[in-house]
């Protein structure tokens, strides 16, 4: 009698394993979806402040070659110190706001691998009550737990990578003011190569919405 209860005590076993598994993954998916709004706030503003830090390094520079002795400027012999003072303070407050910018941006980075670590864990908990065919099984509303797993895993990558490059380029100090006027170009380009990747993140609406059903 005992052998006979054994396929269904299997079977609400794997059930209970998908479960488990589905609602790790909807807390997480519905996680990043909040912590995208944080991180799209946070390059919003980092755009306006990469471009006024350009902008001060050049007329730092300007100001650092002009010699104002020579100049009708002349008669105001701490013109020029009191000028590049000004602008120096200038650029270390807007290096300021933009490390304010990217703590947000490592804090978001941070809780999303968090939160990926934690479906992986689930997931292998549950490994083998899930079964390969449970984990590759698709449905008509619904993708199947693999694809949502690489899924993760390809957007934990896109937020590790993107932080960990942009960090990378604002790490100049306020007196490299070629590597600064520069930045702009740089910015943009990052830009430019991730938001060719921006359907990772945008995906995670429809998923966690066919979640809901499961």
């Amino acid at each position: 009698m005992t052998s006979e209860l054994r396929p269904e005590t299997s079977s609400m076993s794997e059930e209970a394993a998908v479960l488990c598994v589905h609602q790790s993954l909807r807390r997480c998916l519905d996680a990043i979806e909040q912590h995208q709004e944080e991180w799209s706030g946070a390059i919003l503003e980092c755009g306006p402040l990469v471009r006024s830090l350009s902008n001060l390094a050049e007329q730092l520079q300007s100001c650092q070659k002009v010699t104002f002795s020579k100049t009708p400027l002349s008669g105001f012999t701490d013109l020029q110190d009191r000028l590049r003072y000004k602008l120096q303070a200038a650029v270390d407050l807007t290096l300021e706001k933009l490390h304010d910018e990217m703590c947000k941006l490592q804090r978001v980075r941070d809780s999303v691998s968090h939160q990926v670590g934690l479906v992986l864990h689930v997931y292998e908990v549950n490994g083998e009550k899930l079964g390969l065919e449970a984990s590759l099984e698709r449905t008509s509303h619904s993708p199947s737990i693999a694809d949502m797993l690489e899924w993760l895993q390809d957007t934990e990558k896109y937020y590790r990578n993107q932080y960990l490059q942009r960090k990378l380029l604002l790490e100049v100090r306020h007196n490299q003011l070629s590597d600064i006027k520069n930045l702009v170009h740089s910015w943009e380009s990052l830009n430019d190569k991730f938001t060719a990747k921006q359907h990772l993140v945008e995906g995670i609406v429809k998923v966690t919405f066919l979640l809901t059903s499961v």
